[in-house]
């Protein structure tokens, strides 16, 4: 292995050493809440089986024999995670590969209640993980109690409150239907480099099913069936090409002018304009 090179815009380093800014395993794609622009696209569709232990343990081995080094691993959903039965194994399987990432961030809608060996894996590893939660002002007695509890871990916590007059991003946007729109290259390539996953996030890198994508709709979008299935988008960590390839095709897929997904998007996320925000978690 070489030495690390000097990061770039596109979320990876250069020279020998591969790693990504974030990567997510989307562990569950069921939802407690129906949010009518959740950009999961959770209310319209059936879920998905649970990520099971067994696949949790394939796809962090296949994610760690391809990339070096990842910043955050996300355990996220399409959905409400803390609605996993077995979330705290999932963590303890993330943890068993604890040295290839320097953090394991949990996401929850703060509406569930975390259950005792959920509580027990955050105390456990609160020096290598964070949670973020969502608060949407459903319930809010409830939304303290919850983070009461959280907080009693010691687990470092990241709250977010998506209700009142100042909500992260301005709010919520709508990534509009899944029909292809007529746009010239030089247009789907302004959508890729404008979009937040491409300007902030660089690269909101995803799997379900091992497929590794640059972003929810890319993701979403083709396992759905909603848009054209484009190989040339994403990272197929568990099949049996050589991982110099797959390598090399994060680092393409990140210097690409577009994805097929831009075609299937309004294009709207990283707006400024507040007339295409909207309040978020608003409940179909």
């Amino acid at each position: 292995m070489g030495k690390a090179g000097k990061t770039r815009t596109d979320g990876l380093t250069s020279g020998d050493i591969l790693a990504l800014d974030k990567f997510t395993l989307v562990v569950i794609t069921r939802c407690n809440l129906r949010c009518r622009l959740c950009c999961e696209y959770v209310p319209q569709h059936r879920a998905y089986p649970d990520m099971t232990v067994e696949e949790c343990q394939a796809l962090c081995q296949a994610l760690f024999g391809t990339i070096d080094r990842v910043g955050t691993l996300h355990l996220s959903g399409g959905g409400e995670p803390f609605l996993h039965p077995r979330l705290a194994d999932l963590v303890g399987v993330c943890m068993g590969h604890s040295n290839s990432f320097d953090s394991l961030m949990l996401f929850t809608n703060c509406t569930i209640q975390p259950q005792a060996p959920l509580l027990d894996a955050l105390a456990r590893f609160k020096d290598k993980m964070v949670v973020q939660v969502s608060c949407y002002g459903q319930k809010k007695e409830q939304e303290a109690s919850i983070l009461a509890t959280l907080e009693a871990t010691g687990v470092p916590l990241k709250v977010e409150r998506y209700y009142g007059d100042h909500q992260p991003f301005g709010g919520w946007v709508d990534f509009g239907g899944w029909d292809a729109h007529p746009r010239t290259d030089l247009e789907l390539g302004r959508i890729f480099s404008s979009c937040a996953v491409t300007r902030d996030m660089q690269g909101n890198w995803r799997t379900r099913d091992g497929k590794a994508h640059w972003c929810s709709r890319s993701q979403r979008g083709m396992e759905l069936g909603l848009m054209p299935d484009s190989p040339q988008d994403y990272i197929d960590l568990l099949n049996d090409s050589p991982v110099d390839a797959k390598r090399a095709k994060f680092r393409q897929i990140a210097a690409a002018q577009y994805l097929t997904a831009c075609r299937h998007c309004s294009g709207d996320q990283g707006t400024s304009d507040p007339a295409r925000r909207y309040p978020a978690a608003e409940q179909m």
